[in-house]
């Protein structure tokens, strides 16, 4: 295998190593956005330690509830864990809330508090009392949390963002130091190719330049009619989109041109078509001025 074609196989391997590096770079920031979007939406839920103390009852029965017992109908009341137990309810059996577990039985419990009329009053009031004291808490902690989530969520997201915009630079700045050390290589590599081909050589005498020519101006020049010789074709003074090869040609304004500098352009159709026009080769002008703009750009001596 020679250089060139090894040079040729790393740049092709170089370019494809940046395009998956890119494609990677995309998928990352997707993925990111993904979680992003994810966490936003989903709700964030605090439990409360309290939770298990506060219970429900209603108004005509004998038991208390959890908050999702089906028994309960829309006169339920909350109250505390401690105030149902002094009131002598039972535990409900199908919900399952907290059970009594104090020092004194349960029945005994009731049984004192059903005992005494003035007890019964003053145990009502003291339940009254602290069911308002439980829902005021209960208020109160509901807007504590709700505060706190609403805090949670926008730290989590600014964190994200945050943290979004960070890899994005790191990525960056990683893909873009990669890529050029990829384009350093390769320049490194083409310039060791061309060096080999150009150094200390002139580019005319690596081109194949046909008799009697030169460079005026730096364009191809030779002896003959015209300010280029062979090489002088004519142009329209005003928006000169068509070659001729007559300095007069249908009364248009015509200006002198090299050929090397509109060969591209399309032929006049009156002056500049047929076998008896034949218009000099600048193949190897072309070749000189690539050879020229390669030395330059790898600073060939």
């Amino acid at each position: 295998m020679t250089v060139i074609s090894m040079i040729e196989t790393t740049k092709a391997k170089a370019k494809t190593k940046i395009k998956i590096q890119e494609w990677l770079n995309k998928l990352s920031y997707l993925l990111i956005f993904i979680c992003i979007i994810a966490i936003a939406l989903k709700p964030i839920i605090v439990l409360a330690d309290n939770g298990d103390t506060i219970v429900h009852v209603t108004n005509t029965g004998k038991c208390y509830h959890t908050a999702g017992c089906y028994h309960l109908r829309s006169d339920r009341e909350i109250t505390l864990y401690e105030a149902v137990v002094e009131n002598g309810y039972n535990p409900c059996s199908d919900c399952n809330p907290p059970i009594y577990d104090g020092p004194e039985p349960l029945h005994e419990k009731m049984e004192k508090s059903q005992s005494s009329s003035s007890s019964k009053s003053y145990n009502t009031d003291n339940s009254r009392e602290k069911t308002n004291v439980a829902e005021k808490e209960e208020k109160e902690e509901k807007e504590e949390k709700e505060e706190k989530d609403n805090n949670i969520c926008l730290k989590v997201i600014l964190g994200l963002i945050a943290c979004f915009w960070g890899l994005k630079v790191i990525l960056y700045t990683k893909i873009t130091y990669e890529k050029w050390k990829i384009e350093k290589e390769l320049f490194l590599q083409e310039q060791n190719k061309y060096m080999l081909l150009y150094k200390n050589k002139d580019p005319l005498s690596l081109v194949d330049i046909p008799k009697n020519t030169f460079l005026k101006d730096g364009f191809p020049c030779s002896n003959g009619n015209g300010p280029y010789g062979d090489y002088t074709v004519y142009v329209a003074k005003k928006n000169g989109k068509v070659l001729h090869t007559k300095s007069k040609c249908g009364g248009a304004n015509l200006v002198p041109i090299n050929y090397a500098q509109v060969c591209n352009l399309p032929h006049c159709k009156r002056c500049s078509t047929g076998k008896k026009i034949k218009l000099p080769k600048i193949g190897w002008y072309q070749e000189y001025i690539e050879i020229t703009r390669i030395k330059q750009k790898y600073q060939i001596p």
